[in-house]
């Protein structure tokens, strides 16, 4: 199966595990050998990346003759769950008895897309009284370095290409076949917005080529992800831009805020407000924008911005929170007013009236 990339590309090498020193490519080599029973992990509320990335790996490693499961705090949204093999996931919150067992009886766990345990809600305890190897795979920076062997690399779009490269270097690629493409393929997808973010990198192109070669279909990914949405859905979202949006023209802002009346008004569904936002940034004056969701112990917060604000500084230093430079995640307690009015705050400490960065 190899035999499909030979040749295919003159220069680069979208490997990130080739500069790992030999000491940690040994004793990486010798678990994937010897490890009969493992376990995956990815954070809370799964996105396509933690999803894809976690279901792409499982494939590769069943096929390679290994006892592997899916072990996830809660469910995925409703446009994931088509995902070859989700119907095999065991979510923790619906059966921690079991997910408990899986984890005592295995030989190696492997922690993807998170660097750190909070992350994973409800299952941190399961995972740090885990007393075998773990290797974990992840692409945010600022991570805790929790694992036995961790490949935490930055520069990568999602956590899905590092798992292509992982499975690349330790040749295992052979065993990856179109269902496992298709998982990560989705992951790329799903955390690079469709190419529009964090894949200038040419690397991302020639993985996902490699994984197109193996079958994975870009279209019906793209119609699974993005084209299944309910009227409920698409209603939330023009009210959400039409009457929940606040534009701050003088710092280059803006913010989406939705209580939980008006989730329910609009019968909202986990995973209905994903990338909503995204679009006050398609306007040619907003550069920074914040979705506030009300939950029911918390406001959680999602920050996206243009490449030149790093967001997941906001979100670090104001909001509990981290993630990527034009990504980022966060939460706030109090009323979604008190919510705003932080916001606001924050927003004039750190921009002038031109919109220049004052404090970062």
């Amino acid at each position: 199966m190899i035999s499909i990339f030979e040749n295919m590309f003159t220069s680069g090498n979208p490997n990130c595990f080739k500069d790992i020193n030999n000491s940690t490519e040994a004793a990486v080599r010798k678990l994937l050998i010897e490890s009969r029973k493992i376990v995956i992990f990815t954070h809370k509320n799964p996105d396509g990346d933690a999803i894809g990335s976690a279901l792409g790996l499982t494939q590769a490693l069943r096929d390679r003759g290994k006892d592997v499961h899916v072990v996830l705090p809660d469910s995925a949204p409703g446009f994931l769950r088509w995902l070859p093999a989700y119907q095999d996931v065991v979510i923790f919150g619906y059966n921690p008895e079991k997910a408990k067992g899986m984890v005592e009886s295995a030989d190696l766990v492997f922690c993807l897309d998170f660097g750190d345990t909070e992350r994973i809600g409800k299952l941190e305890p399961v995972v740090q009284t885990f007393q075998g190897p773990s290797i974990l795979l992840d692409h945010h920076p600022a991570g805790k370095n929790f694992a036995s062997h961790n490949f935490v690399y930055t520069n990568k779009g999602s956590t899905a290409e590092i798992v292509f490269s992982f499975l690349d270097h330790f040749d295992l690629l052979e065993y990856l076949n179109e269902s496992g493409a298709t998982c990560l393929l989705t992951g790329i997808i799903t955390d690079t917005l469709g190419f529009k973010v964090a894949s200038s990198n040419p690397d991302v192109f020639e993985v996902t080529m490699k994984l197109m070669a193996l079958g994975a279909n870009k279209d019906l990914i793209f119609d699974k992800v993005y084209n299944q949405y309910s009227a409920d859905r698409m209603q939330l979202l023009g009210f959400s831009l039409s009457s929940r949006m606040i534009i701050y023209e003088k710092y280059q802002a803006a913010c989406i805020y939705l209580s939980i009346a008006d989730l329910e008004r609009f019968n909202h569904k986990k995973g209905d407000t994903e990338g909503f936002v995204n679009y006050p940034l398609s306007m040619a004056n907003v550069r920074f924008s914040v979705l506030f969701t009300e939950q029911d112990d918390c406001i959680k917060l999602s920050l996206r911005s243009k490449p030149d604000f790093a967001v997941n500084q906001i979100a670090k230093k104001y909001y509990e929170g981290g993630g990527h430079r034009n990504a980022a995640g966060g939460k706030f307690f109090g009323t979604m007013s008190d919510a705003i009015k932080s916001f606001e705050n924050i927003l004039q400490v750190t921009f002038d009236t031109s919109g220049e960065i004052v404090n970062g």
